[in-house]
């Protein structure tokens, strides 16, 4: 989805920030099959002392690597390679060295362009699901497989049920998954300003009943304040729909446009959570106890609205972005009774607190990386990719080499920050570039690490965004990892039939907000599901339905 594809550099700086106060193998004898481009001997040289590998694999350091890569993203340029602490370090200790190639915001032409006139980088970085499947089918991908078990960081920190979930429909493994978990994480939910909540003598928010009452004591208090802030295209009133029902993703309006029920998917627009979803949104709006902005306002409103106080209730996919907290701390700076709080999601009576689940999170995580048959030596690129996601690789790109922040690990592999990382400012850390080129990012390990070291600080010395991380969102997210891989190729039926519900989800749902009555509400949902399926709907739920089986057949190595 959109709301989690932020640029890597705010990604990266995000993580850094956090950390800086300490803030998918049933046929796993599959081997790849013989190219004559894999120039790789199995013959052990000796490795630098900062680099690890498998005796019979390739070592770091003891020859120089240079591949190109390739991120098939519009919004994605990749920096300079060694302008930076870390990636100079590694070129100068590992003699590794990566030529970035840029999408000139034109990502899906330049991909096709270099499909065809067969001029492909060494290394690709893509979404899941199509673009790779047409890469495969071409021929034009080297399996991994023999190299997931002949590496350790991947296999050790993914595990197998990860790694089946990689597997194409010739059995083979072609893709290094980024962001990949084995934790809860996730940034969405209900934030809270704190003074106004204190003004008005902090009344119990936990039902739906008693988030309608609030608001309507905002709005007769706070005339020049939005009571509820749903963020841009009304995104939050899907996150309203995880208190409805018991582990119901906001994923299924908000991406799938689809509800699984009963082993198969069915119509969004004939649901019942949804469909209160929305006669509960519709009355806020109606009654402008929310934004009446919600479809038209741009990120940077939202922004400017919170960051001057001027929201009560925030519910939103990301309540913890970097401009957010800056706000908290500078509205608690001038007034420690200020700023904001991200609260236990609101439900609906009879609906479990303990089962809503505004967050989720997949164990493959985001996107991946391809090696393509122009490279010439696919496992030393495998080799340093698998470095990468390790302790070491993950060490070297967030915190720099060993030897300014970080002397030594603990027994869990996790830096040791020294006095030097937490008596340099912030902005001097940042001229070190650190955490960019982290294209196989573990966030279990850099999520765990942040966790074990905030443990050993003082309260006051946590930053914000994890002591909230750690109260409500990561508490409340939910693994998602059976409802990856559900999105069609563009140009087959259930493709088209996405493209065209897409669009009649958008279109209703904007009605359906703006409804006068519960009543026109029913009317509206009922005329996009006769629309949806005349424009092939059924074709998109039965595919989401079989890509949904596959993928339990997959986690349980069938």
């Amino acid at each position: 989805m959109k709301r989690s594809r932020k640029s890597w550099f705010a990604i990266a700086s995000a993580l850094l920030i956090a950390s800086s106060v300490l803030g998918a193998c049933s046929n796993g004898n599959n081997k790849p099959e013989a190219s004559p481009t894999t120039g790789t001997s199995g013959e052990s040289t000796p490795s630098s002392d900062n680099a690890s590998a498998s005796p019979a694999g390739f070592q770091l350091g003891s020859q120089p690597l240079k591949f190109s890569m390739y991120g098939n993203y519009d919004w994605l340029t990749l920096d300079p390679w060694a302008d930076d602490v870390p990636t100079k370090w590694i070129q100068d200790n590992l003699k590794v060295t990566i030529d970035p190639v840029q999408s000139g915001g034109a990502a899906q032409q330049k991909f096709s362009t270099m499909l065809a006139t067969d001029d492909l980088t060494d290394v690709i970085l893509l979404d899941r699901g199509p673009d790779v499947e047409k890469l495969r089918q071409a021929g034009k991908l080297v399996p991994l497989d023999d190299y997931y078990n002949k590496y350790p960081n991947f296999k050790k920190w993914m595990g197998d049920e990860t790694i089946n979930m990689l597997r194409s429909p010739d059995g083979h493994i072609y893709q290094m998954p980024n962001w990949y978990t084995t934790s809860a994480n996730g940034n969405a939910g209900y934030l809270i300003n704190r003074k106004v909540y204190k003004d008005l003598g902090s009344p119990k928010l936990e039902t739906f009943d008693d988030l309608y009452a609030y608001l309507q004591k905002v709005k007769a208090a706070y005339p020049d304040m939005v009571p509820l802030e749903t963020d841009v295209e009304a995104q939050g009133v899907q996150i309203l729909a995880s208190g409805f029902g018991e582990g119901y993703s906001p994923n299924w309006p908000g991406q799938n446009r689809a509800v699984p029920a009963d082993g198969k998917f069915v119509s969004i627009f004939t649901d019942p959570v949804f469909n209160e979803t929305m006669k509960y949104a519709s009355k806020l709006f109606r009654e402008k106890l929310m934004t009446q902005d919600s479809l038209t306002e741009k990120k940077e409103q939202v922004f400017e609205k919170l960051t001057n106080g001027k929201a009560a209730v925030f519910v939103s996919y990301s309540v913890l972005e970097n401009q957010i907290s800056a706000a908290n701390t500078l509205m608690r700076k001038n007034d420690p009774d200020s700023g904001y709080e991200v609260i236990w999601p609101v439900h609906k009576d009879g609906v479990s607190k303990d089962k809503v689940y505004p967050n989720n999170y997949n164990k493959l995580g985001w996107n991946v990386n391809v090696i393509t048959t122009a490279a010439k030596d696919p496992e030393a690129i495998f080799a340093y990719l698998d470095w990468l996601t390790g302790p070491e690789g993950m060490s070297t790109i967030y915190f720099g080499p060993k030897g300014k922040y970080w002397d030594e690990m603990d027994a869990n592999e996790y830096p040791i920050l020294n006095d030097t990382w937490f008596n340099t400012p912030q902005e001097e850390k940042d001229k070190d570039k650190l955490g960019r080129w982290a294209w196989v990012g573990n966030t279990t390990y850099l999520d765990t690490m942040k966790m074990a070291n905030n443990a050993k600080m003082k309260p006051e010395q946590v930053q914000w965004p994890d002591t909230q991380q750690a109260a409500v969102t990561w508490k409340t997210s939910q693994d998602l990892t059976a409802f990856v891989n559900l999105m069609p190729a563009g140009d087959t039926e259930a493709g088209i039939a996405k493209t065209a519900v897409d669009e009649i989800f958008k279109k209703y749902y904007a009605q359906a907000l703006f409804a006068k009555s519960d009543e026109e509400v029913d009317a509206i949902l009922k005329k996009a599901e006769e629309e949806a399926m005349s424009q092939g709907y059924q074709k998109l739920l039965d595919f989401e339905t079989e890509a949904w089986q596959n993928n339990l057949k997959q986690i349980a190595g069938k």
